[in-house]
């Protein structure tokens, strides 16, 4: 049922702007599950959005939050895919792999640019290989 919410059209009034919304919001160290979400406005502006977080066991609570805000503030939202992220802070090294059994694959190439900006002097890396 949530997915199915997820991936329906916003129903109510656009309010705001997608700029609102951080690009990336991610655990700040770790292994974690996260998504690519594709959020679109009433002009059909898009703007692409990673979740990621060591508390959730499931790709679809990384979603959630995101999803259901961006909903409730008219928008329309997509979950492309996710995976694995292993983020070494210390290292300065991001690591983006793997996929989603719920969302299945994404684009990496996405996630890693979405990511790069807010980690511009990070090594990002991208795989398919992984859970």
């Amino acid at each position: 049922a949530l997915k199915q919410r997820m991936n329906e059209a916003a129903d109510t009034q656009f309010q705001g702007s997608l700029d609102s919304f951080p690009a990336c919001d991610i655990s700040p160290r770790g292994v974690f599950k996260y998504v690519l979400i594709e959020a679109t406005d009433n002009k059909g502006g898009k703007k692409h959005l990673v979740r990621g977080n060591v508390r959730y066991d499931y790709h679809v609570y990384c979603a959630r939050p995101t999803v259901e805000a961006l909903k409730d503030a008219g928008f329309s939202a997509q979950v492309l895919g996710g995976g694995r992220m292993k983020f070494l802070p210390e290292a300065q090294r991001l690591d983006i792999y793997g996929k989603s059994h719920s969302f299945g694959r994404e684009d990496k190439s996405i996630t890693a640019r979405v990511c790069q900006t807010m980690f511009p002097d990070y090594t990002i890396t991208t795989s398919n290989e992984g859970y």
